[in-house]
């Protein structure tokens, strides 16, 4: 008994750890609201469990889900679009996907399902897309896979590794498809009419190493095939069988070849291959090899029923390990008559033999893109009756260096109207130059030119100049109907008067720091102007103008995201639009001028106080003050010259001279006095007098009167006097009353002489006369003490 416990708790034990990881599972899927669930690389090793009808689309790929069952998405009924690729995924249940009725994308590639089973599709009418690559089946199967998917437009079926059959039977049931990509490397047996079944194909991408049952594919596609791309296909070994054809007219339009290997006798067997297309053909070489030396066979080539009509012909990035050991190419120019588009683009061409460029009568299209042309070798090119019709020459990044000797070289291109010469060297521009009349369009784009000259044609209808080091646009062009000049340093937008018909303008990246609505309304024909990345001052009037007028955004492009502020500092990386400034910024000259105003009648205010409350006068003893304080303290014994320095007011000056020099200086002994009108050292400031007089005297002797206190040069006299009296505790100061005072009369400002009068004994001159010999005494005594 205790044992059966034991084993039951161990069971639900397990039960209840797989409960939560299954919850753990579904809780890691991160789902949004619209039932978009990510669950990629989250090491599932099962379905989550726990999911709903909201799921729409699931992506589980990339985990260790090695197993599908039946009810695992029973509920999904509304899943559209499910990923399970890269799962190593070996067992699919039949009923697994029976309740996706509404699933349109389903990817089960790189996985290991060695079998394919029809019953998963039976219910899957909706499904549009459908990924079967990479898993390691030998066969389809022995039904048809695909016969309940009506709507099925991409179909991706095959691996690299063990795809050995294509059955008659594999493709029936569909009737148009899109793309169908088919990885049959290791292909061995293909079942005549095997993909003849599909009505139509779109594009077919074949993976076929070995081109053995080429011809045979190859045949079967013609009525029903738009374009075929062929991929990693080795064609060393290839050799054409003929083979009976009923169409008389194919429904091929392109031929692909895509990491191909080719040598010269292989390449007359494509090219016989190519005999079976009746209509006009897009031929592409993309990233091939061609180990051979051009010697292609010409009776081969002359024997072709329809060897002219390859109109499109594509080579990009083809490698000839023997590249200078190359053939002069005369044995394909019978294939060359009716090709009017050639694209070679980074393939080291350097010339274009001249009998070459004469046999391409109906060229009308030439890209020679990433190659290695220089006008000497240009010119051997385009030499006279070469290329005809040929209306459209891009030589971008190869090694032009002259703009003048291309546009000379290129004078024999009579019906040339579009030039691409971009990421070339030319740096400068010549003042002159010649072109082919009937130009319109041309590409200067990333070549390092600084400055535009005439040189230039006036024919001109676009001109892209983008990508250089210019700083103005100063040509006329009067035809000129789009200019693109973006990443340049551009302060500004071009002058309307220099191009009137201009349309479209693309100024991007320069340092345009803003356009105004006169610059816009001056181009009265443009359409679309594209200004964005540029560094906006966002200034008030800018933005008035660019946020007041909704009509803009039809004009601007990629507005109003590309167009942000890079001042001022506070608004750098704000979108135009939505930019505010503060009143204060938008209004500077009556700020400016109201803090004018505030200041103006700030210094009235003061002005008036300071009249009122004599700051002016303050001013002037407190600077008087300084000066004081950085005189020595006192002179020297041997420096005093006076008795007493006398301090009075002009108005009083009678008395002094009458009364107290003559009772002073003539009694005996007699006393020395100084007097300011009598003793001041002439062209002397008066301040500088007043202090030298003060230290030179042992007193000073102050009259005063009512004129004294309104004599300002008296009260710098009191005031430093009054420094010596405070600051070197020496009893200096003699007060003479000459006429009855009332303290009140005294202003405030001679707040030390009413501290004086307050605190020490002054001597009043007396009305009576029998009181004066008293009152000279005293002041004698006074002088001397």
């Amino acid at each position: 008994m205790p044992r059966a416990l034991w084993t039951a708790w161990v069971l639900g034990t397990l039960i209840s750890l797989s409960k939560e990881g299954a919850a753990e599972q579904a809780s890691s899927l991160s789902c949004d609201p619209s039932g978009v669930c990510d669950g990629r690389s989250r090491s599932f090793s099962a379905i989550p469990a726990g999911l709903t009808a909201a799921v729409k689309s699931l992506d589980l790929s990339n985990n260790r889900i090695a197993r599908v069952g039946g009810g695992d998405l029973r509920k999904c009924v509304n899943l559209r679009a499910l990923w399970l690729g890269s799962n190593g995924l070996h067992t699919v249940e039949e009923d697994s996907f029976s309740s996706l009725g509404s699933l349109e994308h389903l990817d089960l590639s790189c996985n290991r399902l060695a079998n394919l089973s029809p019953s998963w599709f039976r219910s899957l009418s909706a499904l549009k897309f459908l990924n079967l690559l990479g898993n390691p089946y030998t066969t389809l199967g022995e039904t048809p896979l695909f016969s309940h998917l009506p709507n099925l437009r991409i179909l991706k079926v095959g691996n690299n590794d063990t795809f050995a059959e294509i059955q008659a039977q594999d493709f029936r049931g569909l009737t148009f498809l899109e793309e169908l990509e088919i990885g049959a490397e290791t292909l061995q047996r293909y079942a005549p009419g095997g993909l003849r079944s599909v009505q139509s194909i779109g594009h077919l991408i074949l993976y076929m190493w070995r081109p053995a049952l080429l011809l045979e594919i190859f045949v079967d596609l013609l009525s029903s095939l738009e374009y075929l791309e062929l991929r990693d296909t080795d064609f060393s070994t290839f050799r054409f069988s003929e083979t009976s054809v009923d169409e008389t007219s194919t429904a091929m339009r392109k031929l692909t070849f895509r990491k191909a290997k080719i040598t010269d006798e292989s390449f007359n067997e494509i090219v016989r291959l190519l005999n079976y297309v009746s209509g006009p053909l897009e031929v592409e070489f993309d990233d091939c090899t061609l180990n051979g030396r051009g010697d292609f066979d010409p009776s081969v080539l002359d024997t072709l029923k329809y060897h002219s009509n390859v109109e499109t012909l594509t080579v990009r990035r083809l490698h000839i390990p023997q590249f200078f050991l190359f053939y002069d190419l005369s044995s394909i120019y019978s294939l060359t008559g009716k090709v009017k588009r050639i694209t070679i683009e980074n393939s080291k061409v350097f010339l274009v033999p001249c009998s070459l460029s004469q046999h391409l009568k109906s060229l009308e299209y030439l890209d020679l893109s990433e190659n290695l042309m220089s006008e000497e070798y240009l010119k051997n090119s385009a030499c006279e009756h070469a290329w005809p019709f040929l209306h459209t020459l891009i030589l971008r990044q190869n090694h032009l260096k002259s703009l003048g000797k291309t546009g000379e070289v290129l004078l024999t291109l009579r019906n040339l109207t579009h030039l691409d010469i971009s990421k070339n060297s030319f740096q400068t521009m010549p003042e002159t130059c010649q072109w082919p009349e009937k130009i319109k369009y041309l590409n200067l784009s990333s070549t390092r030119i600084d400055s535009l000259t005439s040189c230039l044609p006036q024919t001109l209808e676009i001109l892209d100049v983008s990508n250089n080091d210019l700083n103005s646009f100063p040509l006329i062009l009067p035809q000129l109907r789009e200019l693109h000049i973006s990443r340049n340093k551009l302060k500004t937008l071009p002058d309307a008067y220099l191009v009137p018909v201009l349309s479209v303008l693309r100024i991007r990246r320069n340092t345009i720091h803003a356009f105004t609505q006169e610059q816009l309304e001056s181009f009265q024909k443009l359409k679309i102007l594209e200004a964005g990345g540029n560094n906006f001052i966002c200034s008030c009037d800018f933005l008035s103008f660019v946020q007041g007028r909704p009509a803009l955004a039809q004009v601007l492009s990629h507005w109003p995201e590309d167009y942000l502020c890079d001042s001022p500092s506070h608004v750098r990386g704000q979108r135009v639009r939505d930019t505010r400034l503060l009143p204060s910024e938008c209004h500077r000259a009556a700020v400016v001028s109201a803090v004018c105003c505030a200041l103006f009648l700030l210094f009235l205010i003061t002005g008036a106080l300071c009249h009122h409350f004599h700051g002016l006068w303050y001013l002037k003893m407190m600077w008087a003050w300084l000066q004081a304080k950085r005189k020595p303290r006192r002179a020297p014994r041997g420096d005093v010259c006076y008795d007493a320095f006398v301090s009075y007011s002009e108005q009083d000056s009678y008395w002094v001279e009458d009364f107290l020099v003559r009772e002073l200086e003539h009694s005996q002994p007699p006393f020395r006095l100084c007097l300011h009108k009598r003793d001041f050292v002439p062209g002397k400031w008066i301040i500088d007098n007043i202090i030298d007089s003060i230290e030179k005297s042992r007193k000073t002797v102050f009259v005063l009167s009512e004129s004294f206190v309104k004599s300002e040069w008296c009260k710098y006299e009191l005031d430093f006097s009054h420094f010596r009296l405070f600051d070197e505790k020496d009893d200096t100061a003699i007060l003479l009353l000459l006429e009855p005072i009332e303290k009140k009369a005294i202003p405030q400002r001679f707040c030390k002489l009413r501290k004086i009068m307050n605190t020490r004994t002054y001597l009043e001159w007396p009305a009576d006369e029998t009181q004066r010999e008293a009152f000279w005494l005293n002041l004698r005594a006074a002088i001397k003490s």
